[in-house]
């Protein structure tokens, strides 16, 4: 792709990646976070106490190893363009911190919110790991990592994560490689130099390519009317609700972990996708927290941004981004779990079908032709006309639990950004045999962030109780602990 390669030691952004980080604003940050917890029994010294700088240096001898780690922003010349340039050790092991013991999960929660809530250095890599030591009298350790969605969508940060921990990456690396040294600012201008006299030529075979082949032609036009149904989506707006938010300042956090199979089955029973079962739940959730002290919710009119992953397999262990956007509609004043599922999965699987999911990256694409005032535009007419009331993103994850130092990884939550104009995120993680809860509010009360995330939990109780409750009826049974069902 011309706009996002590496040439002579640097590497521009796509337009895609270049657009979060025209979304970011000084209290608006656009990076995803993760919190986990780590049994600390292998990282304590003869003494017995736990040894949280060894685990440090462990983990930036591994980020070493890591290419998408490895750079830091830039700029191109004359274009203002951003671009990756390469680092050295030392600014990878800055990046790696050891914050204040907490003695709960919660208070290690509370220091999740803060890296949440904080911008990354642009001068400095666009990640960081937070090891917090403390938890349960010392017995645990929380490990909070972050890193800017310019450099990682949710499927790159999952394959980050695993390259970080052990073996369970498979050894597999990065394709794009180290970007090496800086080629300094004579460096940079040849090389785009260089690419503004292949442009021509590249568009024209692009174009005679499109023109000679009926395939080609005919996914240039698919594509094509799924951004015009895009960019009609993100200009018709929203109603104003509670979900409505300059989403600046403070951040809250909240999580919690639902047994995996009832869910299964519960898809299974209402025949829809793992991300209709989601939907339903927070578009419940949603309808539940309406009226009363938090206000009305016209429901008919909350939408859901939902991101798709448009990897393919060969682009597994990339930096960057590949998604797509889906804009769904929520059904929150539907009772009938059934019913709110099916008219959920009639929206997506249209969707789906028409290939809607790919205008979001083709007007990211063309905005990097335009360049960033373009991107920030978007984003502020999104934001304005609150054309969505809530992010919801389901991430699958590994098929074995992560281990670091031997001790396998107890339980990760994904946080997710504020776009938009939005109040809240929710991502959603299966790891192990149970999904992963993590829901980042812009809410300043604690309490309606704590409310939304236990209605989110008894929707996902409600929805996987009526199916269990009509297999009884008909003499079914739940599928048995450890055994793998057809929609694994």
């Amino acid at each position: 792709m011309v706009m996002g390669r590496t040439v002579a030691g640097y590497e521009r952004l796509s337009g895609q990646d270049a657009a979060f980080l025209s979304f970011e604003g000084p209290g608006r940050p656009m990076h995803l976070g993760a919190l986990a917890f780590l049994p600390a029994e292998n990282w304590s010294g003869s003494d017995g106490e736990p040894e949280p700088g060894r685990l440090r240096q462990v983990l930036a001898q591994r980020a070493r190893e890591v290419p998408a780690l490895c750079k830091r922003l830039d700029r191109a010349p004359v274009s203002g363009w951003p671009i990756w340039v390469g680092v050295g050790g030392g600014e990878i092991e800055g990046q790696i911190a050891i914050a204040r013991a907490a003695g709960t999960r919660e208070e290690a929660g509370r220091i999740a919110e803060e890296e949440m809530a904080a911008p990354l250095d642009r001068g400095r890599p666009l990640w960081r790991l937070v090891i917090v030591p403390g938890i349960d009298d010392g017995a645990t350790f929380g490990i909070v990592f972050l890193a800017h969605h310019a450099l990682i969508d949710g499927i790159a940060g999952i394959d980050l994560l695993a390259q970080l921990l052990d073996g369970a990456g498979g050894g597999r690396r990065s394709r794009s490689g180290y970007l090496g040294a800086h080629p300094g600012r004579r460096g940079l201008l040849a090389g785009e130099i260089m690419r503004w006299l292949e442009l021509p030529t590249v568009v024209t075979l692009r174009g005679l390519g499109m023109a000679t082949d009926g395939g080609r032609l005919r996914r240039a036009l698919r594509r094509g009317q799924a951004l015009v149904r895009t960019a009609v989506r993100l200009l018709t707006p929203g109603p104003r609700t509670m979900l409505r938010s300059g989403n600046e300042g403070e951040r809250r956090v909240a999580w919690f972990t639902i047994d995996e199979r009832p869910v299964r089955y519960a898809r299974k029973r209402l025949k829809g996708t793992p991300n209709d079962i989601v939907l339903a739940a927070v578009s419940e959730a949603i309808g539940a927290m309406g009226g009363g002290a938090h206000g009305h919710l016209p429901f008919r009119r909350v939408r859901a941004a939902v991101p798709v992953s448009l990897r393919t397999r060969a682009e597994r262990f990339e930096a960057g981004n590949r998604i797509g956007l889906l804009l769904t509609p929520l059904e929150a004043r539907e009772r009938s779990a059934g019913r709110r599922v099916a008219r959920i999965h009639g929206h997506t699987r249209v969707q789906k079908r028409r290939g809607d999911a790919e205008g979001y990256e083709v007007l990211c694409e063309l905005t990097a032709w335009t360049g960033q005032w373009s991107q920030r535009l978007l984003h502020w007419l999104a934001g304005t006309f609150h054309s969505y009331g809530v992010l919801v993103t389901n991430v699958p994850g590994p098929a074995k639990p992560y281990a670091l130092g031997g001790a396998e990884v107890e339980e990760i939550y994904p946080l997710v950004p504020l776009f938009g104009g939005q109040a809240i995120s929710v991502g959603v993680i299966r790891y192990g045999t149970r999904l992963r809860v993590g829901i980042v509010s812009s809410w300043s009360d604690r309490a309606m962030v704590e409310s939304f995330a236990g209605r989110l939990e008894e929707a996902f109780e409600r929805l996987t109780r009526a199916t269990a409750e009509a297999a009884g009826t008909e003499g079914l049974a739940w599928p048995a602990p450890g055994v793998a069902t057809a929609d694994s």
